[in-house]
């Protein structure tokens, strides 16, 4: 039957929202998002421990209802383990795993973005982006964001959580976005630090960076399964400025033996687990990828940047950095590294192909898996041999390979 606008009993009786929040408030019980909300610049909103925000699938109208802050505003959602926030539909549905039931939360600031400023993905007529690289948005912490990703127009869909020119200043700690029909986590420019991300069973890109984004993450958890796209897709724009330099160290992703992408709002369909493309810069460490089923990293579109394996001690961000000790395993016969085009010559060709013997971790692993564990054995290959944790205080120190030593850090909030 058609439920789509059946509002479960939680939702409906949570107090509604809809409209613009001009002025600081406080959630401090559950909410359901009837339309578009936005919190405009100098206000902010706080949402407490435990709350629960629901949303309708659309407004009445096709609009999918979000969480916008607009540049100038902040959000400090602070949970915590045994009480996170949840953003999710309101809506009765037919499965616990339903994708595309509302938008999403995307946050907007002033921090340095391609050309200056940009329109936002997924709404319209907002945007982000001037010269504030350290500028705070706020705080998420223990943020959960699932079910969502509406589909508006073609090309034009919301993210899991969208950060669009958010400066180092904004906390993201301890965040999920799982079951989104587009991306988990999108960074437009910016440079915003994150930290124990997890990204489960999306339908497009798990983490997807662009438009100069040059910011840090750490610990990042990423479940393909078998209908998702990329485990990362991050892009520049060629060679202008600025180059996009995400650094990521201590990351985990796990594709699906007989995984094949099925996403309705990609612009590829590659058979790849990470995709690295349009000259974007980074540093790639302590990685493990495993369940490949056909391409471990696909690279085209290069720019003039430095493709390498060893990392340089300046330049950046004009060099793409990818340790020869990230792990990449997969199904019999994978390409480890497949360079296209302008990355042909010069490109990326080096690891270590190794099961990383991660504790429970079929092959086949998917959204109706019983049992996972991705902390890897006594034995494994990721405690043989390990990057240096870069200097930045902002990353804590490791020496193990992946997102995972015994501390499942996912535990007790995680889908």
């Amino acid at each position: 039957s058609d439920n789509s606008r059946i509002l479960s009993d939680a939702a409906a009786g949570a107090d509604t929202v809809c409209g613009t929040l001009s002025s600081d408030t406080t959630w401090s019980s559950d909410v359901t998002l009837s339309c578009q909300v936005f919190v405009a610049s100098g206000a902010t909103l706080t949402i407490n421990a435990g709350v629960t925000v629901y949303a309708y699938p659309d407004d009445g109208s096709g609009i999918a209802p979000a969480l916008i802050i607009l540049p100038g505003a902040t959000i400090e959602a602070s949970g915590s383990a045994s009480a996170p926030i949840t953003f999710t539909t309101g809506v009765t549905q037919d499965t616990a795993t339903g994708r595309g039931l509302w938008g999403g939360l995307i946050v907007m600031g002033n921090a340095p973005v391609y050309q200056g400023t940009q329109e936002v993905e997924g709404i319209t007529g907002q945007t982000y982006g001037g010269n504030d690289a350290t500028e705070s948005s706020g705080t998420l912490e223990y943020v959960r964001v699932w079910h969502g990703g509406s589909v508006i127009g073609e090309n034009n869909e919301i993210n899991g959580i969208t950060l669009a020119g958010v400066g180092s200043g904004t906390t993201v700690r301890y965040c999920e976005v799982a079951f989104n029909l587009d991306d988990g986590f999108e960074m437009f420019g910016g440079t915003v630090n994150l930290k124990y991300i997890s990204v489960l069973f999306v339908g497009d890109d798990a983490i997807d960076t662009d438009e100069g984004y040059q910011g840090m993450i750490q610990f990042a958890y990423v479940m393909i399964g078998a209908t998702g796209n990329h485990g990362v897709e991050m892009d520049s724009k060629g060679d202008e400025s600025p180059r996009s330099f995400p650094q990521l160290y201590s990351a985990t992703f796990v594709h699906h033996l007989d995984g094949s992408p099925e996403s309705v709002s990609s612009d590829d369909q590659f058979d790849a687990t990470l995709r690295l493309r349009e000259g974007t810069g980074g540093e790639f460490g302590n990685i493990i990828v495993t369940n490949v089923p056909n391409v471990g990293v696909l690279q085209n579109e290069c720019g003039s940047e430095t493709r390498t394996h060893t990392l340089p001690s300046s330049g950046a961000p004009d060099y793409l950095w990818f340790s020869p000790q990230n792990i990449i395993y997969g199904a019999t016969g994978i390409t480890a590294f497949d360079n296209q085009d302008s990355c042909a010559s010069g490109g990326l060709s080096s690891a270590r192909i190794q099961d990383p013997m991660l504790t429970i971790m079929p092959g086949t692993a998917d959204e109706d898996t019983d049992f996972i564990d991705p902390r890897p054995m006594s034995g494994s290959p990721a405690y043989s041999a390990f990057d240096d944790t870069p200097s930045d205080s902002f990353y804590t120190t490791t020496q193990y390979m992946g997102a995972f030593d015994a501390d499942l850090w996912v535990s007790g909030w995680s889908w």
